[in-house]
């Protein structure tokens, strides 16, 4: 097969991933989509714990998959965490960022711990994370950075409780893009995945009401709710070396909605 053959494009067998966030929602499905595509995985969260389903993943790609507890709001968890991933996989070729959370309050009843509760999981954490990261990136001179940013950082909405959210997605996006620029010549690539509305099992009993689906139905333009496999595509190419020419890069993932006056 030539140079531009999709089989050397887009081939991430046999690379090395760490994903933050990587046993629950969104940050468990990346994790499951690499592994598939035969790339190893190191998965953080809190309380990493046996998933038969990621085991299912790492064999259909002949991949292998490792587990680790930590927690990113610790400096010198993320410091030990980084390493950890280093010496068991032996160099870290992906970062999947997708550590986040939310406290819904609107501007009024914002109180300070809860903004300072989102803001630093969603900027603080994923910025030592990426820092940590960019550390063992630089020594290999090669990687691909994925952070999970969202619709509500470049539109505001009506829906109750997006203050704190909004504002921090907001900042990951100007992270994504000044680290870009300082990682470059590292042959580093920081791209940032930004969906709207992705059905989950934390959002899925909201989804229980009709109306509410319709209301995000009516505004989408293909008529229907993100799913996991919408972003995969997507992912695949920003992790791939497929990507090499693309950086610094907010990918609104919305089925139309920025498109709509």
């Amino acid at each position: 097969m030539g140079k531009y053959g999709s089989e050397n494009l887009f081939d991430i067998r046999g690379r090395k991933a760490l994903v933050v966030g990587g046993t629950k929602g969104l940050g468990r499905e990346m994790a499951a989509c690499l592994l598939e595509n035969g790339c190893d995985v190191f998965a953080v969260s809190r309380s990493a714990a046996p998933d038969a389903d990621l085991e299912a993943a790492a064999r259909a790609g002949n991949a292998k998959l490792h587990l680790y507890s930590g927690d990113v709001l610790k400096t010198d968890a993320v410091v030990e965490m980084a390493a950890a991933a280093e010496k068991t996989m032996g160099r870290i070729d992906i970062l999947v960022n997708s550590a986040g959370r939310n406290v819904r309050r609107m501007v009024a009843e914002m109180d300070d711990e809860s903004w300072d509760a989102v803001l630093d999981v969603n900027l603080r954490a994923n910025f030592i994370v990426l820092r940590e990261v960019v550390k063992v990136m630089r020594r290999q001179q090669y990687g691909k950075i994925v952070n999970m940013s969202s619709m509500k950082s470049v539109f505001g909405v009506s829906d109750d409780g997006y203050t704190a959210y909004c504002a921090s997605k907001g900042a990951i996006n100007m992270l994504t893009k000044q680290i870009a620029c300082e990682v470059a010549a590292d042959h580093i690539t920081v791209n940032a995945l930004a969906p709207t509305f992705i059905e989950t099992a934390i959002n899925r009993k909201q989804l229980e009401d009709p109306a509410f689906k319709r209301s995000l139905e009516e505004r989408i333009p293909v008529g229907r709710i993100g799913q996991f496999g919408d972003l995969m595509g997507l992912l695949l190419l920003l992790v791939s070396d497929a990507s090499q020419f693309l950086t610094g890069q907010i990918y609104l993932i919305d089925g139309g909605i920025s498109a709509r006056q």
